[in-house]
């Protein structure tokens, strides 16, 4: 069994990480990362017992911390900083901004990812193997991707939302506004941005790694016959849907949308997540 204790990054931990951004910017992948501006400057971030690893613009670089990162942070990734009390170790440019100032994916190395996963003894579990590592990767990618190209589920730009507080105090305030050119960015359904990201690994893995897309199918069949059966007796004036979670939308509409529009589900799905007023 691991000791997350004293880990230290092996060679193949660090060699995959630096595989998967290169995945995401393979030319077949093209198509969903069309305007690569909206990744360039994504940072992606790992960690072991006493190194963050910081890769970006093809380098990476070797921070020490001091820090006792939490057991299951090592066993997933996020598109944004994970965890958080990383951020005072990292360079001054980066500290302070938001996950959309300045992109981050981070999340555990590969070894301690899969040793984890495999501990959780869930049936079926297609996270345990280095090609789903590599999925996770440009899942995360797919996130980000999705949150820069205008489409948002939450008021992440802080400028944008004190220009709305301002507007709408000036108007309690009975002043004189020129509403002409004002546009009101609504965030969407974090729904949406996780279908986005099902879709970029789901096509990714059915490219590249094709044992990981064998692996979800299996499993999302399973989940689906499961949740199939809970929706046939839950009572709607009490409970919601189980689509209303982010995951289990993404693995619905996920396959569908792919089958509907397999070549330009991104901008699709895109489109459904800007809303102006």
């Amino acid at each position: 069994m691991i000791n997350l204790n004293n880990y230290i990054a092996s060679n193949e931990d660090l060699k995959t990480i630096e595989q998967g951004i290169e995945l995401v910017w393979n030319p077949k992948l093209n198509f969903i990362f069309k305007d690569k501006a909206k990744i360039k400057n994504v940072a992606i971030i790992s960690y072991d017992s006493k190194y963050i690893y910081l890769f970006q613009d093809r380098r990476l670089t070797k921070i020490p911390h001091r820090l006792r990162i939490k057991r299951d942070l090592h066993s997933w990734w996020r598109a944004g900083l994970l965890p958080e009390s990383i951020e005072k170790y990292l360079p001054a440019r980066m500290r302070g901004k938001s996950r959309f100032e300045f992109p981050i994916i981070s999340g555990g190395l590969l070894t301690p990812f899969v040793e984890l996963q495999k501990q959780k003894n869930q049936p079926r579990n297609p996270y345990v193997t280095r090609e789903s590592y590599l999925a996770t990767i440009i899942h995360e990618f797919g996130h980000v991707y999705y949150s820069n190209s205008g489409a948002k589920y939450w008021f992440s730009n802080k400028e944008e939302n004190l220009g709305y507080l301002k507007t709408a105090i000036d108007l309690y305030n009975n002043k004189l506004v020129d509403l002409s050119n004002f546009k009101i960015s609504i965030p969407g359904y974090q729904s949406l941005s996780e279908l986005f990201a099902f879709c970029t690994d789901y096509t990714a893995s059915a490219i590249f790694l094709p044992n990981h897309k064998r692996d979800i199918d299996v499993y999302n069949r399973k989940i689906l016959s499961k949740l199939r059966g809970q929706e046939k007796h839950r009572n709607f004036n009490f409970q919601n849907s189980v689509m209303d979670d982010p995951h289990n939308f993404a693995f619905v509409a996920g396959k569908i949308i792919l089958a509907k529009y397999p070549n330009t589900w991104p901008q699709k799905i895109i489109e459904l997540g800007i809303f102006y007023i």
